[in-house]
């Protein structure tokens, strides 16, 4: 799965007071970060737990990262408690149920969190198992059954199929044939990101809809799709979620093609995940603009890459639900000018020495990972996702999920609406990052 690749403006066209000198979006990462990245991408995931280069906190660290890694400050249960219930109550009046609210905050206090940091990488820091296990399956839950469901917002998906999405109107039964169909819905309301919709994970995975309704919830390879040299085959529901949905974007778009953003292509960044972003980062000044969520099988990858399409120099907050990763990141390959002899060979300056160092960090669920200062810039790469690491609270996930989706979601009454999909998250990792994008 290559995802380096992301509007219609670059942003060194668009203009700013206090913009960033505009960095190449197409440059080529680094030889040092390469090899890391093709060393872990083909590492058995039994090797993980002898390889000393590693920093896994979950099986603690060596004395040599212990020198170099740092808690530098803890996140108070209360700051997380209080995200969390914000983030659970988004737009109820009050905090809606008060008396669950109160429930959740005393029985499943979450726990304090510490923040690392990265002697070698300023900037870089890691909030370990920030997400209570709660909060964690409904970021998971709004993204996927809400968010997804939303046509303004853009997957890869979209630039080559005919997406069919389940409003909510549809509430009748499909052998109805008095039921409004899919299309005369979407023509009534095509891009009303205010329409409830059903969750996609509420239709039948192998279904192809009925007799009355043939193919109904088919996706069909757009005339224009040129993808390939083969012709595109239609998807059903489960070879569309399971096996094709690799990104969706939040906010403003971002444009894989051309690597940059478009004002004019863009929504509202969900003020739910707006405000936890806020509440659990307040020192920063981050306004969460845009959001890149990436859907992993435990046989995809994320090759090396910047993100450097923003421009303004905030930080970068990401978000880890499911499978373990292997996080590697590289020094920016910018060397100051008066080691330039030594990345040459005529030396060992200090800069090129920095240059090289390389961080391989597992994340798992739960784990925020903030790119500020100059690591915000820096190449970075996501080369394995490792199976069977799926924490025990997610591996039903959808089902039980049905309950506190908030607005534009369905509420499905029926408790076995999921069930069909029962174990979708085993082998599965969600990566979220949310970052401002404008000055």
């Amino acid at each position: 799965m290559d995802l380096s690749d992301a509007a219609e403006v670059s942003p060194s066209d668009t203009p700013t007071s206090n913009s960033r000198p505009a960095r190449d979006t197409h440059a080529l990462p680094p030889d040092h970060i390469c090899e890391a990245y093709w060393k872990y991408n083909k590492i058995k995931p039994a090797d993980l737990d002898n390889d000393p280069d590693v920093v896994d906190f979950g099986r603690g660290l060596s004395p040599a990262q212990a020198e170099k890694i740092h808690v530098v400050k803890t996140v108070s249960s209360e700051t997380i408690a209080e995200a969390g219930r914000a983030f659970k109550y988004f737009g109820q009046d009050g905090s809606g149920d008060e008396g669950e609210g109160e429930r959740w905050l005393d029985d499943e206090r979450p726990k304090a969190c510490n923040v690392y940091e990265f002697d070698d990488f300023p900037g870089l820091q890691l909030y370990h198992s920030l997400l209570p296990p709660e909060i964690q399956v409904l970021f998971l839950s709004r993204i996927m059954h809400r968010d997804l469901s939303n046509p303004n917002h853009k997957t890869n998906i979209n630039s080559e199929y005919d997406v069919p999405y389940p409003l909510l109107i549809e509430s009748k039964s499909e052998d109805d044939t008095s039921s409004t169909s899919n299309d005369t819905n979407e023509q009534d309301q095509p891009n009303d990101p205010q329409a409830p919709r059903h969750s996609f994970f509420t239709l039948p995975p192998q279904s192809n809809g009925t007799k009355n309704n043939a193919n109904k919830w088919t996706l069909r390879p757009l005339p224009s799709s040129t993808t390939t040299n083969k012709p595109l085959k239609p998807l059903n529901p489960a070879q569309h979620l399971t096996k094709k949905l690799r990104w969706l974007t939040l906010g403003h778009q971002y444009n894989w093609p051309t690597r940059s953003y478009s004002g004019l292509d863009s929504t509202r960044f969900p003020p739910d995940i707006e405000s936890l972003v806020s509440h659990l980062f307040p020192a920063t000044t981050t306004k969460a603009e845009s959001g890149v969520v990436l859907l992993y099988s435990t046989k995809d990858y994320m090759p090396v890459h910047r993100d450097v399409s923003e421009t303004c120099d905030l930080p970068l907050a990401s978000f880890s639900l499911g499978c373990d990763g292997l996080f590697v990141i590289a020094a920016d390959s910018t060397v100051p000018a008066e080691d330039a002899k030594a990345e040459e060979g005529e030396g060992e300056g200090e800069g090129a020495e920095a240059d090289r160092k390389i961080i391989v960090l597992r994340v798992k669920s739960g784990d925020v990972v903030i790119m500020s200062g100059a690591t915000r810039w820096a190449w970075h790469a996501m080369p394995k996702v490792i199976p069977g690491t799926c924490p025990e609270f997610m591996r039903e996930w959808p089902v039980g999920s049905e309950r506190g989706m908030g607005a534009g979601v369905a509420d499905e009454e029926d408790e076995d609406v999921y069930e069909k999909w029962r174990g979708f998250m085993v082998g599965k990792r969600l990566n979220i990052s949310c970052r401002q994008v404008f000055d």
